[in-house]
């Protein structure tokens, strides 16, 4: 019986000697590798298939700064994306997902919206979402918050959406959280944003335009 230990000994020894070498050979993949090269490259593609925009679903919109600030580019801006294409940093690009409510309106930079929301990075990297799995409305709830509170893509974005309007919407670096990234978020420099966002509900506030005129006609309506 000794014998027959003895003997599974050196069998053993072999084996764990065997399982480091494999574990010392194995590479560690790191998911951030040529991190902003690889952002570039697939900003690169889809801005591409933005332009084309070959099936119509596509939208793009200069940074709402730029497009409001003539003078920054010596009234240079591009109000046609599509014919003279800008900086491909100064824009986000969003491919419709489901068209909005045939009576929504759009979001104005001073007012608040309730909308869903998942953010990811170009590797899959979930790093923000209001939902899991599909999104079902029936379900969760909309996050509130205000137009001027948010990245500028965000903001480019949602004012040029309509209320049950859903979208993919990628967001170049710029104008998300740049070459730094956000820490507390998970979110490395350089890094393109992608987000299946939907807006659900917009929240005006009361002011001398229309809108808020109507509101309170309908108010002093119900309260007669």
């Amino acid at each position: 019986m000794k014998r027959n230990i003895l003997l599974l000994i050196p069998c053993l020894m072999v084996f764990l000697t065997g399982l480091m070498s494999c574990a010392e050979d194995t590479e560690v993949v790191d998911p951030y590798a040529d991190w902003q090269a690889r952002n570039e490259h697939y900003l690169d593609s889809i801005v591409s298939v933005a332009r084309a925009n070959v099936d119509g679903d596509w939208k793009i919109y200069r940074n709402y700064k730029v497009s409001n600030d003539n003078s920054s580019l010596e009234g240079g801006v591009t109000s046609n994306p599509y014919e003279t294409p800008a900086n491909e940093m100064d824009s986000v690009y969003m491919r419709i997902i489901e068209p909005a409510n045939p009576d929504g309106i759009v979001p104005l930079f001073t007012d608040s919206v309730y909308a869903y929301y998942r953010g990811s990075l170009i590797n899959g990297t979930v790093f923000d979402s209001c939902y899991e799995g599909e999104l079902n409305t029936e379900i969760y709830s909309p996050i509130a918050f205000t137009l001027s509170g948010v990245i500028n893509g965000w903001t480019t974005a949602l004012q040029q959406m309509k209320e049950g309007e859903r979208v993919m919407l990628y967001i170049p670096s710029d104008l998300g959280y740049g070459d730094n990234g956000n820490s507390d978020g998970g979110i490395p420099g350089h890094s393109v944003l992608i987000f299946d966002l939907k807006l659900e509900k917009v929240v005006h506030p009361k002011g001398p335009d229309d809108r808020s005129r109507a509101a309170d006609a309908e108010e002093q309506q119900e309260n007669e």
